[in-house]
Formats: C-alpha cells, structure tokens, sequence
C-alpha cells in the first residue's frame, strides 16, 4: 500500500467521481482508476461501487477512508514539525482577486497578532487560477468564490449581491432601488476581471441597454476610487465600499456569488493553518473597515 494511493482514494471518495478526484490529485484518470484496482487488489477488498456518474464507498472502503484520513493527517503533522525545526512555517494562502483589499489585509493582520511563528504568502488570482494552485498542492487554503459543483469541497462564508456603485452625489444615491434599463446612458466603469463579466454583458445586450463606457479596468480598488470621484457608476459586489459611495440594489438583477474556504483533506489539521481558518471565519465581513460601523446590505452568511 503506498501513500500516494491513500491520498487518491480519499480523492475519489470526497468528490464522488475519479474525473474530480484525478483533478484534485494533479493526475489522469486511467492514472487514478489503475491505483485503486490496484490497491483493492492488494487488499482483496473491494472499496467502491462503480455506477455510471457516481462512485459510492463500500462498507469496507468506510473502515479504509477512517484510517486513511488519520494517516494523511499524521503525515501533514509530520511535515509541519520536521519543517518547524529548520525555521518559520508559512501558510500559502490563494485569495480571490476581486475581494476587497481593505478586507484581506485585516485579516492577514489578524492571523499575524495572536504568535509570530508563522510567515504567510498570500497568492491572488482568479477562481479558477486559485482552484488549480489547490489541486496542485501548491496552496494551502483558498479565500475564494466557487461555483455549484464545488459546494461539496468547500466551507460557505458568505453569499453576496451585486450593486451599483454611485457617487453620493448621484440621483441614484438616494433611491431604495434601481431597475436594470436605469443603467442606459449612464457613465459606465467597466470591471473586466469581475466572474459574472459575460453574463452582466450579454445580459445587456439582450435588454437593449447601453451605456458609455469611460474605462476598463481589471483593479476593483481603481474602479471604486473612480466612483466616489464621480467619473462613472460600476456594477460591483456588496462587499466592496469606500467613504463618498452608495451602493444600490439593482431589484431585477438578481446575480449573486458565494464567498467560501477550500482546503485539501488533513490541511486544517494543522495548528497554522487551523489560525489562519479561525482569522478568516471570525473577520467581520459586515463591517466598514473604514469607519469601524456594520452596514446594512444583502448579504447572507453561513451558519
């Protein structure tokens, strides 16, 4: 029994399928399909049920999946004391490139008071830059949004609206509400690097609705100061404010993302990683930073 062949079965154990597990792997799938005939060979067991668009565990792939999580935890806590002797451990953090600034780095800030055992390398990218990184080991955890097929692999934080970002001087600034066809002629900043790019944009075109667009940018934080200087109006998530904006619900508009943790099995076993899950899931995603105050907006959180 080789540890590699440990690691892919809980693989496909977790997503219910070899073509997800083999992606979590960094491997092919007749690569992962042949580790696990060979291991059920090896035990004289077999481990799953194989039906068509779903793989189940057996009753004796239960009693293997309890110990071959322990065992893949024993091996990360190894690495992690072993690696402690030679210095500070890092944790690899992948974050979402369109969170707020201001949020990520209160939350690193928080990781870092409580001990200064560990230094942290914070990656950004997109979503599906980030899930690969994951996938390839080569994150620790994920501060990320994911989509419907990922739910069973991550930990929901929060699920947020998309609003429209105004100047507080904008006509829009003191409505309850908007109504998409609103946004026809008015100055438009573009986010290009935003997950619902396409659909905003087909969802326009559909609609017949155009604006001027005044600038394109894939830096959410340009595009917020270009508000509040009154240079156009931006569709951006709820998350995201900064002093002279008003965020306006869009009431036909109903698009939304979910902001979430992703780890490997066994990650959050250890202690740095285990802080660095406690600092994000403790930050107060609800409150202006800038002001220290809650703010009233439409977000749900997990239980």
């Amino acid at each position: 029994m080789e540890l590699y062949q440990i690691r892919q079965f809980v693989a496909v154990a977790d997503t219910g399928s070899f073509t997800k597990a083999a992606v979590r792997a960094a491997v092919s799938q007749p690569a992962i399909s042949a580790a696990i005939s060979k291991l059920e060979e090896e035990l004289g067991q077999q481990l799953l049920h194989r039906r068509q668009g779903q793989v189940t565990v057996t009753p004796a792939g239960e009693k293997l999946l309890r110990f071959a999580r322990e065992v893949l935890a024993a091996c990360a806590n190894i690495k992690s004391e072993l690696k402690t002797l030679t210095g500070p451990e890092t944790i690899r953090v992948g974050a979402l490139r369109t969170l707020p600034t201001i949020h990520v780095a209160a939350v690193m800030a928080a990781f870092a008071r409580p001990g200064g055992d560990s230094g942290v390398e914070l990656i950004e990218g997109t979503r599906e830059e980030l899930q690969q990184r994951l996938s390839q080991k080569k994150l620790h955890l994920n501060l990320t949004s994911i989509a419907g097929s990922q739910v069973q692999d991550a930990f929901p934080l929060f699920v947020e609206p998309y609003m429209l970002m105004v100047p507080a001087g904008h006509p829009f600034a003191n409505q309850r509400s908007i109504k998409l066809e609103d946004l026809h002629g008015e100055r438009f900043i573009l986010r290009t690097g935003c997950e619902t790019f396409k659909t905003t944009t087909d969802l326009l075109i559909e609609r017949s609705i155009k604006t001027k667009v005044v600038y394109r940018t894939d830096q959410d934080d340009r595009a917020l100061a270009l508000v509040a200087a009154g240079f156009g109006v931006a569709l951006m998530p709820a998350l995201f404010h900064m002093p002279a904006v008003v965020s306006v619900p869009i009431r036909d508009f109903d698009v939304t993302r979910t902001i979430a943790l992703q780890w490997l099995p066994g990650m959050e076993l250890l202690d740095h990683v285990a802080r660095m899950i406690a600092a994000i899931r403790s930050h107060s995603w609800a409150s202006d930073l800038h002001t220290g105050e809650k703010r009233r907006f439409a977000v749900k959180f997990a239980k």
